[in-house]
């Protein structure tokens, strides 16, 4: 990829800073190939997560959902009392926990899908995990997309998300006023270099297309273009099922035999992320297009090249290139469900595959819906926006077209086709790209170290720890003023000796030193002699309450709160221990990750703890022992004659979408899918946040 000065700036800001970033730009200005350079070339531990199953692959990651085990539904933000109990120690499994604990940055691609509410979840599970206060626990926030395009889908669950948020926008969550977002806009359009084309797609992506524009987009309606003008457009609509038709229809009325070309799908490859049919039908003189860019590098088709299937012997399929008539030899290509691992020799953040498909990279393209032409480019296609019903889906399709006069209108655009959210457009305004400043990358330098010195010195998440601790001790032995006996050391020491004490330095010392950074350092050195005994004594307490209460019952959530406690008391301790010899935060940050990746587990009670501690997909889980309890308690009979513990944690593991997958489950068996495989399946699907609603 060619950098250029605001590329170059970018990279600047996400390697030596931890600003939020919106990288935006109009559509085919290459926010998708810059995301892919940042991802070969940073040297942060990064995810990469998107809204949709299809975005996601696309990107090179995972799904929002499935990545912070998003609840499926309206997401209201939690009152001070709910926030206590939102998230638990063993919310997110052990691996996930380490993993999130050494991210460095968070990049959300196509974040004009998503939703308020979601951001603000992804804010509070960060914090909790990362056991920081600070937006997102500290973790950078790299946010791509274009506002313009396609919104988040809210109507359904607007009734309740209503009374607390102003807008469904990323920019309407709470989270979004704890943070000053650093806007970057790309600005040079690759798909279309027809000027008078460019201005009409302005406007329409302003939503103040003026009526000389729309009569210049209108000279190209034709309401009944001759079947062989058409032969090489590609047809853009809104909805599904006229998509499905026209190809259909398309395709019967080819002669020939058919031929179907089955995908190889091994491993975990939702079939909600399939990029293309496993079982792709075709025929000779087939309208195909490509949906992936060449990866054998000679770069002989890309994602929305055009073709005709000229020919097809056995499993060899001959096509020709609509563009410039020559013939190639398809060959199938390998996309990859994403999967993201911690190494726990060095601590990076690594993608594995957690299975993949492969298919010959093609999909009928006689007509395609505008939702899933999002990213591509076209030389010739007839657009139908009549029935429009969202904001962008105007612009998305005209801007799909490399030129005028490739484009066929089959009804004309009126001012009420263009339906462009007036606060989206104040965000925009109001959020000011910026320019290329040396100086604000040196203020956010200098910002970015006193967050972190501020992080030293927070506390919270220990006393928060702690306090949920009690809570766990209290339902455990239904004697709260024993609990309070047993922890009254501990909890004194957190309050007055270290949460109280560090709290004051913050304010009084720190923030009057903190310009002045040779003094500022001698403070930390001396404040981190003070603390880092009392956290050794801290973890000691801890320790003898434990103890204490070894033989007690079993409690699912004792020993993973426990674990979370001393993890962070143990860490904390560690970083004091550094700063006290010297001031090196990059000693510190690798010493932070390496202590999160290899802390070892409190595991008394093994056996049962095992049980809890592995469960992969946990809230998933936790909503099939509700149903199972549910099922239970109707057919009295006990939880395990419906499913068994291993049985159920398997399918949260395994994530089954068909009646057929869910049937290969251990100890389920087609006995049990009979009687239970609709009500499993549905809750699968909703816990994954499914939605077939722009196809």
């Amino acid at each position: 990829m060619l950098l250029e000065p605001l590329h170059k700036l970018i990279l600047e800001f996400l390697e030596k800073t931890d600003r939020p970033i919106f990288l935006t730009g109009k559509a085919g200005t290459g926010k998708t190939t810059f995301l892919r350079y940042i991802r070969q070339t940073t040297k942060k531990n990064l995810a990469v997560v998107a809204p949709t199953a299809v975005a996601a692959i696309n990107a090179g990651g995972v799904t929002i959902h499935s990545f912070f085990q998003v609840p499926f539904g309206p997401i209201p933000p939690p009152n001070e009392v709910s926030r206590l109990t939102e998230f638990s120690a063993k919310s997110f499994g052990i691996d996930k926990t380490k993993l999130i604990k050494c991210l460095d940055l968070l990049i959300i691609d196509e974040i004009s899908m998503v939703r308020s509410d979601t951001l603000d979840y992804i804010d509070r599970a960060l914090r909790f995990i990362k056991g920081s206060n600070r937006p997102f626990g500290g973790v950078q926030l790299l946010m791509i997309g274009d506002l313009y395009q396609l919104p988040p889908v809210f109507q359904n669950d607007w009734h309740l998300l209503g009374r607390f948020y102003k807008g469904p926008y990323f920019f309407d969550s709470i989270a979004f006023k704890t943070f000053p977002l650093l806007t970057f806009e790309l600005n040079k359009v690759h798909r279309q270099s027809d000027p008078q084309f460019v201005e009409i797609l302005n406007q329409i992506r302003n939503g103040n297309i003026s009526q000389a524009s729309l009569d210049d987009l209108n000279k190209h309606y034709n309401a009944n273009p001759d079947e062989q003008d058409l032969t090489n457009h590609v047809t853009l609509t809104t909805h599904n099922p006229l998509v499905k038709a026209i190809n259909e229809e398309r395709l019967d009325q080819l002669p020939g035999e058919t031929f179907t070309f089955k995908a190889n799908v091994t491993g975990d490859f939702p079939t909600e992320a399939y990029p293309t049919d496993d079982n792709l039908v075709l025929k000779q003189g087939a309208m195909v297009m490509f949906i992936k860019n060449d990866s054998s590098g000679e770069k002989k088709y890309y994602n929305g090249r055009t073709a005709k299937i000229e020919s097809i012997e056995g499993d060899n399929i001959n096509v020709q290139f609509l563009d410039d008539g020559s013939v190639f030899e398809a060959t199938r290509e390998n996309w990859e469900n994403t999967k993201y691992t911690l190494s726990e020799t060095d601590q990076k953040v690594n993608q594995t595959s957690a299975g993949s498909f492969a298919q010959f990279p093609l999909r009928l393209a006689w007509a395609i819906t505008i939702h899933k032409s999002q990213g591509l480019t076209f030389d010739q296609a007839v657009i139908d926006v009549s029935a429009a019903f969202a904001h962008g889906q105007t612009y998305v399709a005209l801007s799909r077209c490399r030129s005028l006069q490739g484009l066929i209108l089959k009804q004309k655009v009126s001012a009420t086709n263009i339906i462009t959210d007036p606060a989206v457009a104040k965000f925009m305004e109001s959020a000011g790209a910026v320019t290329l400043d040396n100086d604000l990358l040196k203020d956010a330098i200098l910002e970015t170290e006193r967050l972190r010195i501020l992080d030293f010195f927070d506390f919270g998440s220990i006393r928060n720890g702690h306090q949920q601790f009690k809570r766990i001790l209290s339902e455990l032995l239904s004697d709260v003023a024993l609990v309070d006996e047993k922890t009254e050391r501990s909890t004194n020491l957190i309050e007055q000796k270290i949460y109280q004490v560090a709290e004051r330095f913050i304010k009084k010392e720190l923030a009057q030193l903190i310009q002045n950074k040779t003094e500022v350092y001698k403070r930390i050195q001396k404040a981190s002699a003070y603390f880092s005994p009392l956290l050794t004594d801290l973890l000691g307490k801890i320790s003898l309450i434990h103890q204490s209460f070894v033989d007690t019952p079993f409690h699912p959530e004792y020993f993973p709160t426990l674990n979370q406690l001393l993890e962070q008391v143990e860490n904390k301790a560690e970083v004091f221990k550094i700063l006290e010899k010297n001031i090196d935060f990059i000693e510190v940050s690798l010493n932070m990750k390496t202590m999160a990746a290899s802390y070892k587990q409190v595991d008394g009670w093994k056996k049962k703890v095992s049980i809890v501690q592995d469960i992969e997909n946990p809230i998933l889980h936790a909503q099939l022992e509700n149903w199972r309890k549910r099922v239970a308690e109707e057919k009295k009979v006990l939880t395990y004659h419906i499913l068994s513990d291993i049985a159920l944690a398997e399918i949260s593991a395994k994530l089954p979408r068909s009646l057929t997958a869910l049937s290969k489950i251990k100890n389920v068996g087609e006995g049990k899918v009979g009687q239970y495989g609709d009500e499993l399946i549905k809750i699968i699907k909703s816990h994954l946040g499914e939605n077939d609603l722009f196809g």
